[in-house]
């Protein structure tokens, strides 16, 4: 239709020459860029989650395989004596407690207790876990030792793969807090962690792990490592450090900080500014600019001075500093008088305040 009213037809020169209205959205090439973005983000995202899962799993077989470790502990120290001896611990009734006493299985530990009832066969991972026990030359006797190691039945791999899943194995080990180790591929005649080494297979006659086994040790007897001796991650002990400690960044404190050192407000300071001691009197105090200052900044207390009665109202009350418990203020400070009057010949005489800052 016309400006007119009149109606013009498709294809006729006034329909022709109506203005174009210009096409809006997004054009192909910027379209393939944004989905490619978009995809390569998603493969990153989910790889790092695949990543954390797999993660999540190693530790969790760490502390699974941890806890076995525990339970071998407590059978080399319970039957120490025995095994020493090259005897199958018995209960009371005689009868044997481990079909073989140098590889006792996850059902025995579990049926002396030393297991949970409910502790499951298989780790996060899905392997199971073997147990062997090696008897020193030497025992029995003085020098005797006794090593088990809780091995994982089959190598942890990258998934796909043949080669060792050095990242999981990592993990696992950090899980097991000093106990762990592993099978490596650049030595797989031996079976090594941060606190043992022993040979692949532990014993003569058994079968050999293949390279990414992991494994737990646990020992009694002479000549063995003491982990007690180091501090772990997330360590409860007490480490009684007997020198400095420095940290190169923030610490953080979840409880009471106590200090030590005492010193005395006005004394000089030969120490880093911001060290900080306690006065005799319990005051926390820094080292400010060669000076040990009280922490509690600028202001020192207040008193009021009397005359005639010196440190006391005419009611008797005392009006000394609390800080120093007399009309003076504490070292470092000086008196600031803030106010003034009264009556001299009247009974309650002519008082003068101040304030004590720096």
């Amino acid at each position: 239709m016309s400006p007119h009213g009149h109606l013009v037809r498709a294809g006729s020169p006034a329909a022709m020459q109506r203005p174009r209205q210009r096409q809006r959205g997004f054009s192909l090439p910027g379209l393939v860029v944004t989905l490619a973005l978009s995809t390569v983000a998603a493969i990153w995202a989910s790889g790092q989650v695949v990543q954390r899962i797999e993660d999540s799993a190693a530790r969790a077989a760490g502390v699974w395989l941890t806890q076995i470790r525990q339970a071998v502990a407590d059978v080399l120290a319970r039957h120490f004596a025995v095994l020493a001896k090259g005897e199958v611990p018995r209960n009371e009734q005689g009868v044997p407690l481990f079909a073989d006493p140098l590889a006792p299985t996850m059902d025995e530990l579990r049926g002396l207790g030393m297991l949970p009832a409910d502790f499951p066969d298989r780790s996060a991972l899905g392997f199971s876990a073997q147990i062997r026990i090696a008897r020193a030359p030497s025992c029995p006797g003085e020098r005797c030792r006794l090593d088990g190691l809780v091995y994982s039945a089959a190598p942890l791999l990258k998934s796909g793969t043949q080669a060792p899943d050095l990242i999981g194995i990592s993990t696992a080990i950090d899980a097991a807090r000093g106990y762990g180790g592993a099978i490596w591929p650049g030595k797989p005649g031996l079976v090594r962690g941060a606190a043992f080494s022993f040979p692949n297979p532990l014993m003569p006659g058994l079968p050999v792990h293949p390279p990414g086994t992991l494994a737990l040790w646990a020992g009694v007897g002479a000549g063995g490592p003491d982990l007690d001796r180091y501090v772990r991650l997330r360590d409860t002990r007490d480490p009684q450090l007997q020198g400095n400690l420095s940290v190169a960044s923030s610490a953080q404190i979840g409880s009471y900080l106590a200090v030590g050192a005492r010193a005395g407000a006005g004394q000089a300071c030969r120490l880093p500014s911001g060290t900080m001691a306690n006065s005799e009197q319990g005051e926390l105090l820094t080292c400010q600019s060669g000076t040990w200052e009280p922490a509690s900044g600028g202001f020192g207390g207040a008193y009021s001075f009397n005359h005639p009665l010196g440190c006391y109202h005419y009611t008797g009350v005392s009006t000394a500093n609390p800080r120093t418990g007399t009309c003076s203020c504490p070292a470092g400070y000086k008196a600031v008088i803030v106010s003034a009057g009264g009556k001299w010949t009247q009974t309650e005489g002519w008082t003068t305040g101040y304030v004590c800052v720096r």
